[in-house]
């Protein structure tokens, strides 16, 4: 049986998790660079619209990105190895592979807290069509 769309939608979750590796080392990257912070404060105090308690408040709710950068990081790559294994089992193991699939899901959709929604999302698909799809057989449909 071919399993084109879950070969498919697996790698592209694959790709997916790794791109949001490189998100959350962005996200540490930026958390102590003092040119970033003085950049988005004078962004904002520029903007009529605020006032200076919420350039503050804003200010002071960069310390997260550290944090949110590792957690990011750590979705990633639990997305990544399972969904590079379960494309690896899809020929020969499809049972297994749907099962991974919806683990690595289910890992990167809750660890991320939403970030990972994207290959979370193709994971929960491909995973889905690996359990439910079964190979056609010959033999003719008695009524």
């Amino acid at each position: 049986m071919k399993r084109t769309g879950e070969y498919v939608l697996g790698i592209i979750g694959v790709i997916l998790s790794a791109l949001m590796t490189g998100l959350g080392a962005i996200f540490i990257f930026f958390q102590g660079s003092e040119d970033f912070e003085r950049g988005i404060e004078d962004e904002f105090a520029n903007d009529p619209t605020l006032n200076s308690g919420d350039v503050e408040m804003i200010m002071d709710s960069m310390d997260i990105l550290g944090p949110i950068g590792w957690l990011l990081i750590v979705a990633a790559i639990l997305g990544f190895v399972f969904g590079l294994i379960a494309v690896l089992l899809l020929k020969s193991k499809p049972k297994a592979a749907g099962i991974l699939f919806i683990v690595g899901a289910v890992l990167v959709g809750l660890i991320s807290v939403g970030a990972g929604f994207l290959p979370g999302l193709l994971y929960l698909i491909a995973g889905i069509m690996c359990l439910v799809r079964k190979p056609k057989t010959d033999e003719p449909v008695v009524l």
